[in-house]
């Protein structure tokens, strides 16, 4: 058993924090955003009537 009565508590609460902080995020390629493509409204082509 051991001495400190509070030594398993402090190790759960060591883990706990360990566990929930924030990752540190290792330097990556530019990130593409996830947005999906949108095909832009095509207009029909302009016909030219003839100019007199």
């Amino acid at each position: 058993m051991p001495v400190d009565p509070y030594a398993v508590l402090r190790a759960l609460l060591r883990a706990e924090a360990a566990r929930s902080a924030p990752k540190p995020q290792a330097p990556q390629a530019p990130q593409v955003p996830q947005v999906p493509q949108v095909p832009q409204a095509q207009k029909p082509p302009v016909k030219e009537g003839k100019r007199g």
